[in-house]
């Protein structure tokens, strides 16, 4: 069977659609333009499709209703609403039914994807296109002029806007950090990065400019503000596409094709993909909590909060409380780009985490008690808002960890593989039946977006519920399940194996291995090599234009160089010296306070210092008993899960055994059926196949590549 390899020529092989980002460590350029700046052009079509995409349908159909009775009250107008109600949420059903063959579809493209630019990266660049598309179309010919077909044209773009308008999207974005670096430092500083993108600026723009301005001020009144938004939007999103396009790069798919070859790269059986993923319990329990989180994502859509304002907040009326209340909930966005990450770092992403949710249980309680007082609705949307936080910023790189985890267990990087897909279809189907439930339930009840018709009270309390309650099963859910995800404390030991395995594998294939910390020591000292050429030649031709003597030019720039240099050197050591004096302040302090209390007391200065430094060494006895006793919880657990890995690698090659077996079975019955020369058709198929490397044998050779390896698994002659 001829074998697909999607993207291996063509546009794609064009040396103009090289990544820009060309070295091995993340530069600045790429961590600015590549995951800050240029992801806003996607997440801007999206997310404001997402934001108003129900407010505009209510809308849409409120002046059908008035065009079709000419008022918004009676049992024809409650009919005819409830029935584009139903519809609504049928369609919005397919929609989702749908999303999981384009998901298949995308991980079986991906998967068979035999491109230099990566296996996602290029996918990418075409559904981007395919986004911004839908997103300047499906908000166009608003009104009523168009009839009932308008119903057709709209609901086609909504399908394709949840099918091939954001699938891809939402896979790229949840799986590109994984595959832009192995380590786990960066992994976490690129995922903030980019949440910072998506959040942040995004949450800005949409949450606060929207919401606060644009729909009760422009859309609420005039509908055919929307395509001209949206169309706008769509414009500005291509070339920051482009931007995010150039300026990344899969460097874990370059490795891992580097490892086992382009071809077979992604050539891993879809049975041992789930098994992987299914047999990985930081896999299984963050895939739930993303299940659970899709369940709300999907019936919440984006008018909840709007109306919650509106009708129980008294924003109709008042639209500075739009303003209000973004702000006030706003404010932690600000405050977590700046203070969630260095959190993180000192107690540690799932603890943070359950905190947050822990805050967002006690915001939701409070919040659904007493939804219509208003200093209660703002604080607890204030702590609601600061719960979330970690969510927001961090907690995605917890899933990447899980991916590092899962290929240390079995040997398979599984993002963007049609394993992954397989779940998130899955997910899909499992969303379908909630996806428009807000905007369905709204309808039925008999609710009308024209702007002076008020909600009966069931409405209300629905509005409420809605508001709340998904929160709060999502915050029990989040503090109890993320208690048995202790992967962070296994991931020193994770990325020291990944990385011996990185180095044996270099070295089977005679190549030269670098870690993360030499390979962008080496980089910075290639770039500074480089910077000072090419000053020294700019210098040159200065010179000679200008009729300048060079070695006077040059001396002058190496003597403000050594200034500047002693200058910082300077500023260095007097923060050092600040630091150590008040450490030395904080302990003649101490000191004062203890001869102090012993004058008082009358006790002995000496002793009493003594037993005070005694207690010192005790806490750091215990302190270091602890970490051995950890630690050889971790040996226990990191020789056992080795073990077990080279079994199934073990078990991977008598599978690869079989296959050949049947393969060369099946080959001799054509033979024999045809008339052909067995060993004549067997050899054409071996040189054809003659680069294919067995992915099981090469794991086994890196796992039984102990020789070569010191003590603390280091490979000896890599270091040479």
């Amino acid at each position: 069977m001829k074998q697909v390899s999607l993207l291996s020529k063509g546009l794609f092989n064009k040396k103009f659609m090289n990544s820009k980002a060309t070295t091995r460590t993340l530069s600045k350029k790429e961590w600015l333009l590549g995951h800050l700046i240029g992801p806003l052009g996607l997440i801007f079509v999206v997310n404001t499709i997402a934001a108003l995409v129900e407010k505009f349908f209510t809308q849409q159909y409120s002046l059908f209703a008035m065009e079709a009775f000419g008022t918004v009250q009676g049992g024809l107008v409650n009919d005819y609403v409830a029935n584009i109600g139903r519809k609504y949420e049928l369609i919005m059903t397919i929609a989702k039914v749908l999303a999981v063959g384009i998901g298949l579809l995308n991980g079986w493209l991906i998967q068979h994807t035999k491109s230099k630019q990566g296996r996602m990266r290029p996918w990418y660049l075409i559904f981007g296109f395919i986004s911004i598309a839908i997103g300047g179309l499906i908000f166009l010919f608003p009104g009523t002029k168009l009839g009932q077909n308008y119903w057709i044209y709209f609901f086609v773009l909504l399908v394709s806007y949840h099918t091939l308008g954001s699938t891809y999207f939402y896979l790229f974005r949840d799986t590109i950090v994984s595959l832009v670096s192995r380590d786990p430092a960066e992994k976490e500083k690129l995922n903030f990065i980019r949440k910072v993108s998506w959040t942040l600026i995004s949450g800005i723009g949409i949450g606060l400019i929207f919401n606060m301005a644009l729909v009760p001020m422009w859309l609420e009144h005039d509908i055919m503000g929307y395509p001209i938004l949206m169309v706008v939007i769509s414009i500005l999103a291509i070339p920051l596409l482009l931007l995010e396009y150039y300026y990344t790069r899969e460097r874990v798919t370059e490795s891992i094709q580097k490892e086992v070859g382009l071809e077979n790269g992604n050539k891993i059986p879809l049975k041992q993909q789930i098994k992987a993923i299914i047999s990985n319990k930081y896999l299984v329990i963050l895939f739930i909590l993303m299940t659970l989180q899709g369940i709300s994502d999907n019936f919440k859509g984006g008018n909840v909060q709007y109306f919650y304002i509106k009708f129980m907040l008294g924003g109709e009326t008042n639209y500075g409380m739009y303003t209000i209340y973004q702000v006030i909930t706003g404010i932690p966005l600000g405050l977590g780009a700046i203070l969630i990450y260095p959190l993180s770092k000192k107690f540690g992403i799932k603890n943070l985490t359950i905190f947050g949710w822990s805050l967002v249980l006690v915001g939701s309680i409070f919040g659904w008690m007493f939804p219509d007082n208003l200093p209660i609705a703002m604080a607890a949307g204030f702590l609601r808002q600061c719960g979330m936080l970690p969510g927001a910023y961090i907690f995605g790189a917890l899933l990447y960890y899980a991916y590092d985890d899962a290929e240390f267990r079995s040997g398979l990087r599984l993002e963007g593989l049609l394993g992954v897909a397989v779940i998130v279809a899955i997910q899909s189907l499992i969303w379908a039946p909630f996806a428009g439930g807000y905007e369905s339930m709204l309808a039925n009840l008999g609710f009308i977006d024209v702007p002076g018709v008020h909600p009966n009270q069931s409405i209300k309390d629905f509005m409420t519920l809605s508001f709340y309650l998904f929160d709060i099963i999502l915050a029990i859910a989040y503090i109890v399940l993320l208690l048995f995800v202790d992967v962070e404390k296994k991931l020193p030991r994770i990325k020291k194996e990944l990385v011996r395995r990185q180095q044996i594998s270099a070295f089977i294939n005679g190549e030269q291995y670098r870690s993360q910390e030499e390979q962008e020591k080496y980089e910075v000292e290639q770039a500074a090599i480089e910077t000072e050429q090419n000053r020294i030649a700019d210098l040159k031709d200065r010179c000679a234009k200008k009729g300048l003597d060079f070695e006077t030019e040059n001396q002058k720039y190496l003597t403000a160089k050594a200034e500047a240099e002693h200058k910082r050197k300077e500023k260095q050591d007097k923060k050092q010296a600040k630091a150590d004096a008040k450490v030395k302040a904080k302990e003649e302090k101490r000191v004062a306070a203890l001869k102090a209390k012993c004058a008082k007391l009358g006790l002995n200065f000496d002793e009493e210092n003594a037993k005070y430094f005694a207690s010192l060494e005790e806490k750091k006895r215990l302190d270091e008993q602890r970490e051995i006793e950890a630690d050889k919880k971790l040996d226990g657990w990191f020789f056992k899960t080795m073990s077990e890995y080279k079994t199934t690698v073990i078990l991977r090659i008598d599978e690869e055994k079989q296959r050949e077996k049947k393969r060369v079975a099946k080959l001799k019955a054509k033979c024999a059926k045809q008339g052909l020369n067995f060993d004549e058709e067997n050899a054409r198929y071996l040189a054809e196949h003659a680069d294919d490397k067995s992915f099981a044998e090469m794991e086994l050779a890196i796992l039984n590549y102990e020789a070569s390896t010191d003590g603390n698994g280091e490979l000896a002659e890599a270091t040479n």
